[in-house]
């Protein structure tokens, strides 16, 4: 290599900006650019949905996946509305839910309290459950019950 040359590739190293061997390969070009509307843009957004549910065809990649996120804000707000209005018409039916709605302490600010969650007093029940379990144990049955056996059936 000649002196000339060698300088001639100093002040070539010496104008380029300097980074490191492995940042020059590892960089990659994915297309991470904000393309379309902010996120939150409700209007812009709006347009872009009804473009796509009409059918107006879009034209490249990106503006189909501009149209797709767009489409994803509004299917989001109908589905979780969907699932939250579905649950208020038709609830479930188990204790847990009759007691822990959401909207249980708004309802109780408005309109009073509901019944307590926990029993304030003893229940009361018509069984007499160690009557039964004493039966279970000493006679295998209960007294005054039906047979199970197909032999007394016929």
């Amino acid at each position: 290599m000649s002196v000339l040359a060698a300088a001639a590739r100093g002040a070539r190293a010496a104008a380029a900006p300097r980074a490191l061997p492995a940042l020059r390969i590892a960089k990659r070009g994915l297309g991470e650019t904000t393309v379309g509307p902010d996120q939150f843009d409700f209007v812009q957004n709006w347009s872009l949905c009804k473009k796509f549910v009409a059918g107006d065809g879009a034209i490249s990649y990106r503006e189909f996946h501009t149209m797709c996120k767009a489409v994803r804000l509004y299917a989001f707000i109908a589905v979780n509305t969907g699932c939250v209005l579905a649950l208020i018409m038709n609830p479930p039916k188990s204790s847990y839910w009759s007691f822990c709605q959401p909207w249980t302490p708004i309802r109780g600010f408005f309109f009073g309290s509901a019944k307590p969650l926990f029993l304030t007093e003893k229940v009361e029940h018509a069984t007499d459950a160690v009557g039964v379990v004493e039966q279970f144990v000493t006679l295998r049955r209960l007294e005054g019950a039906g047979s199970d056996s197909e032999e007394e059936d016929h």
